[in-house]
């Protein structure tokens, strides 16, 4: 298999799963690739290029780590040409980061929102649909929001994420082009939730994520999820309806219904 600066983090380990530990000797960034949940949600979404900007290393040292394992380089000598310029492009901001002006960025904390139990998604997601193609939002953060770059990304945004402690994050996103608002599409609730409880009877798988911080809950219904047989189903007690799983349910191809049942008590059904 031929790599390039473009090819897909996820679409490495399926051709040869020795690159997880491969890759995660280039960087301590990268030793997220071990933990399956994590690894579903993150390869897909990443490049060679994206991943050499997160762990702040070149894309020719996965090369160098790739090579041992089978894989050859697409036009490896024009590359040798480029290997300069193409660190420098890994290794700096993108252009909108290196132009920054601090009146045209709008910064939303969502740090003791996250620490009260609440939900930041649709303050975020307001702020990212009133945002044009002059201003940028920082999202400050205790942890890097995949979630939220996967669903703001292919729409039109470009993003740029520094890690600033253990604890402090901050995610810049700009729009490129004047567009429309960014819709996210919720997992299919067809059936009332009572009636779904008593069609799994017997066939439940139950967890509780109520006591768990972000994003520990989303990691460990996608990992329950993992293992699920095809003819049961994922009772969930949550604090919260999780919006920012419901995309994620809808891409692997499962349906849930919601019932809320009081303050900081919520009960998911995940099934195919």
């Amino acid at each position: 298999m031929e790599l390039s600066a473009t090819t897909r983090i996820s679409t490495i380990l399926r051709e040869n799963p020795a690159a997880i530990e491969a890759i995660v000797s280039i960087n301590k960034h990268f030793e997220k690739l071990r933990n399956p949940v994590l690894r579903k949600v993150l390869a897909s979404r990443v490049t060679i290029a994206d991943a050499a900007r997160i762990g702040k290393c070149r894309v020719e040292d996965f090369y160098e780590k790739l090579e041992p394992l089978g894989f050859s380089i697409a036009s490896k000598t024009s590359h040798n040409k480029r290997a300069i310029s193409m660190e420098t492009d890994v290794l700096e901001k993108p252009a909108f980061m290196a132009n920054l002006k601090q009146e045209s960025v709008l910064v939303l904390d969502v740090r003791d929102t996250i620490a009260k139990g609440d939900d930041p998604f649709l303050r975020i997601m307001d702020a990212v649909n009133k945002l044009d193609t002059e201003q940028v939002l920082c999202i400050v953060n205790t942890f890097e929001p995949i979630p939220l770059i996967a669903i703001v990304r292919p729409k039109g945004f470009d993003y740029y994420t520094e890690t600033l402690g253990p604890n402090l994050v901050k995610t810049y996103f700009k729009r490129q082009s004047a567009g429309g608002q960014v819709e996210v599409k919720e997992a299919a609730t067809a059936e009332n939730f009572d009636e779904l409880l008593a069609r799994y009877s017997g066939k439940l798988q139950e967890i509780d994520v109520r006591q768990m911080e972000m994003p520990q809950p989303m990691v460990s219904i996608l990992g329950a999820l993992e293992t699920l047989p095809q003819d049961e189903a994922l009772y969930v007690h949550h604090r919260k309806v999780p919006q920012f799983l419901l995309p994620q349910l809808t891409e692997r191809g499962f349906q849930v219904s919601i019932k809320e049942v009081g303050p900081n008590e919520v009960y998911l059904l995940i099934y195919r």
